[in-house]
């Protein structure tokens, strides 16, 4: 009896065995079942591989034709997309903009309006963000990132302001005759009397600092501009002087904090023999390692990223007479006479390094001469022409209404358009 239940229960578990499937063996039915899967994956990858290469090639397309509509495309006509007018304003703003119009400036993420009674600071849509209220007879501007000085040419009265308004209000004691602020709000202030001429410096709430540059007009010459860097430590000055009789030029760079050693501060001087006896009636830093001077034989750059050692890094000669100047901080450009073709001017642009961006020859009556980002802005009273930096003409139309500034817009393919009674944003088609 015990042996035929041992046997019994042998038997029990040879058939539970043989129903049992191993994990390591697989019927016909699963390894189908498997194949099934493993096609099916393939197929999903291979659909997700084709979705993201015409996800791809349409990715490309759509920048090729940005890039293709950004370079290369040209626009005659526009469509209005807002506009202010000043006459309809809120009580105040109409008064910056009334009568005695002088201009306006780039500024933060709009442009100053600016009139002898007074000026605002108009946003990327033409409305006001303040208002500041003077009396001033020749009214000039300089502009440095967020920073804007607002000074009376001959007069006394200099208005250092930001994004949020007024910061500080110099008054000077001697007539102001050129200004440049930093993007810190440092404000220099060319300033004279009979005997002598002044650069004074103020601090962005108008208390003068204790520097300043003093040039005696019979012997270190007469200041023509200024320009403070960026950083607001850097300046450079071109002075005229007189030397046998013969009037003369040189351009000086000074340096606030580092060029200790020198009582003036001077860490860098320019003679006739370096400017290739050329007149520098413009000098501007770019930026607070390159600068620009505009004579009147061409342009000449300059590096100032060894502070205590600035050096000349390209002279551009040009042989026609040159008309108009123009620069940012990526750009510096000129309007010369054109002496070939029948197109009366030409059109030269540069890199802050001084390599070329191009040059071009145009015959439109210009009486306005800027850069605004990627664009070059030619525009008179009533019309304008602009060109991108592949030197293709993107624009060129009038307007209805009387123009003083036209400015890179909001969007590509937008410019603003600024006149004393109105501004507009358009959008070229």
């Amino acid at each position: 009896m015990g042996s035929n239940r041992s046997m019994s229960r042998e038997n029990k578990k040879k058939q539970l065995r043989s129903q049992m499937v191993s994990p390591s063996v697989s019927s016909p039915e699963d390894e189908d079942s498997e194949e099934l899967i493993k096609k099916a994956h393939q197929k999903s990858v291979k659909r997700r591989v084709r979705i993201g290469a015409v996800i791809g090639v349409l990715i490309l397309a759509a920048v090729g034709g940005f890039i293709y509509y950004d370079r290369y495309m040209s626009f005659a006509d526009y469509e209005l997309v807002w506009e202010t007018d000043f006459n309809q304003g809120e009580p105040g703003e109409a008064a910056a903009g009334e009568g005695n119009f002088s201009g306006f400036a780039d500024f933060a993420d709009g442009v100053i309006k600016y009139t002898k009674d007074g000026a605002s600071y108009l946003d990327s849509r033409g409305k006001a963000v303040w208002i500041l209220s003077y009396e001033m007879k020749h009214p000039m501007i300089t502009v440095n990132g967020d920073f804007a000085a607002i000074g009376d040419r001959q007069g006394n009265s200099i208005y250092i302001c930001d994004k949020n308004g007024i910061q500080g209000q110099a008054t000077t004691s001697l007539p102001v005759l050129e200004l440049s602020v930093s993007a810190k709000g440092v404000t220099a202030a060319v300033e004279e009397d009979s005997k002598a001429s002044y650069i004074y410096l103020y601090k962005k709430d108008g208390n003068p600092l204790d520097i300043y540059v003093k040039s005696l007009l019979s012997g270190d010459g007469y200041p023509v501009d200024v320009s403070l860097s960026p950083g607001g430590t850097q300046w450079i000055t071109s002075f005229m002087y007189l030397e046998d009789g013969m009037i003369k030029n040189k351009v000086v760079f000074y340096n606030f904090g580092l060029g200790k050693n020198d009582p003036k501060r001077v860490v860098g001087v320019f003679m006739p023999q370096d400017l290739s006896d050329a007149m520098a009636g413009r000098v501007r830093f770019m930026d607070d390692s390159h600068a620009v001077i505009f004579t009147d034989k061409g342009l000449q750059f300059f590096s100032t990223r060894i502070e205590t050692s600035p050096e000349s890094t390209a002279q551009i000669l040009l042989d026609e007479n040159i008309r108009s100047t123009s620069y940012t901080d990526q750009y510096a450009a000129v309007v010369t006479d054109n002496s070939e073709g029948s197109e009366p001017y030409r059109l030269h642009v540069y890199r802050a390094d001084g390599s070329q961006v191009f040059e071009t020859a145009f015959s439109f009556q210009y009486s306005g001469f800027d850069i605004d980002e990627d664009l070059v802005l030619l525009y008179n009273d009533n019309s304008c022409l602009v060109y991108n930096m592949a030197g293709t003409e993107k624009f060129k139309g009038s307007f209805d209404f009387p123009v003083s500034k036209v400015s890179a817009g909001n969007m590509p393919g937008t410019l603003l358009v600024m006149g004393p009674q109105k501004m507009q944003e358009i959008r070229l088609r």
